[in-house]
């Protein structure tokens, strides 16, 4: 879409946002949750060569890839336009690792989405073909999309490993199975629905946008093969442009809405197709009156919120996932930078998005939650799992019904294998957490190391785990029982008594936080718990947060869960 073109539709849609806004959703005012979420750091990082950063994805080792086309598709980039560029950014140096170069005869890449095995792909809509770089070969391919002149837009990796991406300029949306090298292609029912953002699901359906105000809608292609649309409005919108969708928690779909300074939402439990029940519309505030919107990038994150951004008005923000409260907004770290489509949440609930005109990438976190869990009545079970369910790759669903979080279902080296929970062929530490937050709060789990090897293995659970920087870790290694902390990074060993345990055996560990008192013990299972704890520390860094498990392996080292429960004090 041209400049121009863009600014037109902004100058029309100030005038449905100004409208709607007050006809429609009412005053804003923020809440409690919205002011502690306020609690955020923001920052840039110019990009290290080329111009027009666009796409982010994150790898197994939580880097920052990020597409950079150097050129804004307008809809499409000049012909001399040489190859674009991926390159990585170090959250932990905060500084760039990697820039890798197209080779000739490849385009522009635009986003990015990474399989199984840590290849990273990418459409080039300039030449028609999906992208791949294997990272640990240091090799490209590239394979041309049957359809001439289809325009291979946004990205997506289902559970089977197959690459989905929309095409833009031909209205369908098509696969490519990596193992084949063969295409499928499914075009919409509408003629020019000019196809935008793709998802997958839990369920291992794909959702995708249909990016023309004039069709507007989202929609669904089943694992069965049937593709489903529902409306966004039962009436056309001129500047209603869906744009790019994720999916929350709750198996919910968001999109972003283009120019109308709205995010949408699909609420899967009421959703028909073929009509617009189930879906409602957010409006955010604006900071400039004359700029117009565009609402780009969207994404959720660990604390119940949806995070999204609007390139014209330069802004960030976020809105509960729970469909109800008030809009929180932040300005680019760069003014008038304009962030775009590569806003994303990493696994560390940090916010990552590019500013596609400052040529930068952008950090903001977010240090609070947005939508906090009432307080658990004393002695009620806040999570369980007994790890009885099928053979699958990551843990899924717990026994409890609650949906694992943290690593557990984003890594593959989560499975479910012989009814245990396993973590397997990894190299690093892991989190694993499930149930609502909590303040008082007591774990209870079981499980093995097939080897311990001194510092650089152990097996252990989280009190009060808010990302992978922050919470409150008891675990053994090969001689100790260990209480410690993370706090933004650094860790500090808080208390430890001696424990030798055996490789291949199985280990009861119970972790206690109540008030600023931490407490642990450990036993063999199945033997006589010992009546006192073994380790008491006390610490007030933390006041809240998930529980759940945290592992360290090495290469060959298997960790395997038989039982995991979670309880209020």
């Amino acid at each position: 879409m041209t400049w121009n073109k863009k600014v037109l539709l902004c100058l029309v849609a100030l005038t449905v946002v100004f409208t709607s806004v007050t006809l429609i959703f009412g005053s804003v005012h923020p809440t409690l949750a919205q002011q502690q979420a306020a609690t955020l750091t923001k920052s840039d990082f110019t990009i290290p060569a080329g111009n027009d950063p666009w796409g982010t994805a994150f790898d197994s080792q939580g880097k920052v890839w990020l597409a950079i086309p150097s050129c804004d598709p307008s809809p499409m980039c000049s012909t001399s336009t040489p190859p674009g560029k991926l390159a990585v950014f170090n959250p932990g140096t905060l500084s760039w690792s990697a820039t890798y170069q197209l080779p000739a005869g490849y385009a522009q890449p635009l986003f990015l989405a990474f399989d199984g095995n840590g290849n990273v792909w990418f459409p080039m809509p300039m030449n028609n073909a999906i992208g791949m770089y294997n990272p640990g070969l240091h090799t490209f391919q590239q394979w041309s999309v049957p359809t001439s002149s289809a325009g291979p837009w946004d990205v997506a990796i289902d559970h089977n490993g197959k690459i989905w991406f929309t095409e833009h300029y031909t209205n369908k949306i098509g696969s490519f199975d990596p193992i084949t090298h063969t295409f499928k292609e499914i075009a919409t029912p509408a003629s020019n629905s000019q196809p935008y953002g793709i998802t997958v699901d839990g369920n291992n359906n794909i959702w995708f946008t249909e990016n023309n105000s004039s069709v507007a809608r989202i929609a669904e292609y089943t694992t069965a093969g049937n593709l489903l649309e529902y409306k966004v409005r039962n009436t056309s919108a001129s500047s209603l442009t869906p744009h790019l969708l994720t999916v929350d928690a709750n198996g919910n779909i968001w999109w972003s809405e283009g120019f109308v300074g709205m995010i949408g939402e699909l609420q899967i439990k009421l959703a028909v197709p073929g009509t617009n029940n189930g879906v409602a519309e957010h409006a955010y505030p604006q900071s400039c009156q004359t700029c117009g919107t565009h609402t780009s990038g969207i994404s959720t994150d660990k604390n119940g919120l949806v995070w999204f951004d609007d390139s014209l008005q330069s802004i960030f923000g976020s809105f509960p996932q729970s469909g109800t409260g008030s809009f929180t907004t932040y300005g680019s770290p760069s003014p008038n930078s304009h962030p775009h489509d590569g806003l994303n949440v990493d696994k560390q609930n940090r916010i990552w998005f590019d500013e596609e005109f400052g040529n930068k990438l952008a950090l903001a976190r977010s240090t609070s939650i947005s939508t906090p869990t009432p307080t658990p009545t004393p002695g009620a079970a806040l999570a369980k799992d007994t790890f009885q369910r099928a053979n699958q790759t990551f843990w899924g669903t717990a026994s409890d019904g609650h949906t694992w979080g943290g690593d557990a279902n984003n890594i593959n080296v989560f499975s479910i294998v012989g009814n245990t929970g396993q973590v397997a062929n990894g190299s690093t530490s892991y989190s694993a957490v499930l149930g609502p937050t909590t303040t008082n709060a007591e774990i209870l789990f079981s499980g093995s190391l097939s080897s311990f090897n001194g510092t650089g293995t152990n097996i252990g659970g989280v009190l009060r785990w808010i990302d992978g920087n922050n919470w409150y870790k008891a675990y053994i290694d090969g001689s100790n029982l260990v209480v410690q902390k993370k706090i933004n990074g650094s860790t500090t060993i808080l208390g430890t008594a001696p424990f030798s345990p055996k490789a291949g055996t199985s280990y009861t560990l119970r972790f206690r936080v109540s008030g600023s008192t931490l407490s642990a013990k450990v036993w063999q299972t199945g033997s006589t718990e010992p009546t006192s704890w073994m380790v008491t520390a006390t610490d007030s860094s933390l006041q809240s947060g998930f529980c759940g498990l945290r592992v360290l392996v090495q290469t060959g080292v298997v960790a395997t869960y038989t039982s995991f429960q979670a309880t209020s004090l």
